[in-house]
């Protein structure tokens, strides 16, 4: 399973890993930023002095949320988008460090974002999808990113988007337990803080889609 952030996993697919457990979370925006001292807006939001403190606790968080979940997990350090200049993270660097994990961790199924709204969701899943092209043997799934797949029209967009690149994507029903899932959500205290209360589309069927073709380079 590949997160963008501390959250993004269990919000879009605690339903799935708590199906599977033992699964193991890579999420990529893990890193510190140099004036850690410092809060962002949504760190504000989330009722966070500083980016320290806040990557403490959203740390502290997802720990609790994955043991719920009976899941490892894997950090790759990059910085959020908020901590950032750029919109976009570094696409190669990041597939490098995606395809490095994979092999670690010796992943046979993946599941990346679809990759909805944000430039972070963004930038991971066109990172995966290059990932993809090289290991095309192992199973590779999208997942509607939460809270982004609510938004009108999103994920139809994305899915157009991937086909007129000549990716052939087909609805994938896949196992999940949702009943369990809203305990590991309610671990992400200070996200729920920022997002006002619990995403709807949180609690809602997980959506899942399988790459089943290749697609042009692009």
């Amino acid at each position: 399973m590949i997160s963008p952030h501390l959250d993004d996993a269990v919000f879009s697919c605690g339903g799935l890993l708590q199906a599977h457990p033992g699964s193991t979370v890579i999420t990529v925006c893990t890193g510190l930023p140099d004036r850690a001292d410092r809060a962002a807006d949504w760190d504000r939001r989330c009722g966070f002095a500083t980016a320290a403190q806040a990557m403490e606790g959203r740390m502290a968080e997802e720990r609790e949320a994955l043991r719920i979940t009976a899941s490892a997990a894997l950090g790759l350090g990059f910085l959020d988008s908020q901590y950032r200049q750029e919109r976009q993270a570094n696409i190669s660097l990041l597939a490098d460090r995606l395809l490095h994990a994979l092999v670690r961790v010796a992943a046979r199924r993946v599941a990346l974002p679809l990759g909805l709204f944000h430039d972070d969701h963004i930038s991971v899943s066109e990172a995966g999808l290059r990932v993809w092209r090289i290991c095309p043997r192992l199973s590779w799934f999208l997942y509607e990113d939460v809270p982004y797949r609510a938004r009108a029209g999103a994920v139809r967009e994305r899915l157009a988007q991937l086909e007129a690149r000549g990716i052939a994507i087909a609805r994938a029903r896949l196992n999940s337990d949702l009943e369990r899932k809203a305990q590991a959500v309610m671990a992400y205290a200070s996200q729920l803080r920022g997002l006002g209360g619990l995403p709807a589309s949180a609690a809602q069927p997980e959506g899942y889609w399988r790459i089943v073709g290749p697609g042009a380079p692009g």
